[in-house]
């Protein structure tokens, strides 16, 4: 891979990244999110930082994870750790979704 390419892949699932948000960044609006229904849950997602070739489009931070792995990864915290709260879930699901659907609707 060239470096500085624009198709770089995601550490964890080595698909192209095609929306590059850091999980910094994609945490910020997660907690957003998460806090209109939990502010003390809200307050456990974080953000870190893996490297990688890609630049977030936001931050201008380097990254290496796609924001699907990262939402997927917050998903299955938020249904471990809310199992009563699906209204919750859900509503992290329609914001955050980046294909998670194809993962978690199927299986539910």
């Amino acid at each position: 891979m060239v470096n500085g390419a624009p198709y770089n892949r995601c550490v964890q699932c080595d698909q192209v990244i095609t929306t590059p948000l850091c999980t910094s960044c994609l945490a910020e609006r997660m907690m957003v999110t998460i806090g209109e229904h939990d502010l003390k849950l809200a307050k456990t997602i974080k953000g870190f930082n893996i490297e990688g070739e890609t630049t977030c489009i936001s931050c201008g931070q380097k990254m290496g994870l796609c924001a699907h792995c990262f939402s997927k990864d917050i998903y299955t915290f938020l249904s471990e750790k809310l199992p009563g709260k699906k209204g919750l879930v859900a509503d992290f699901l329609s914001q955050f979704d980046y294909d998670l659907r194809k993962d978690f609707v199927r299986k539910n």
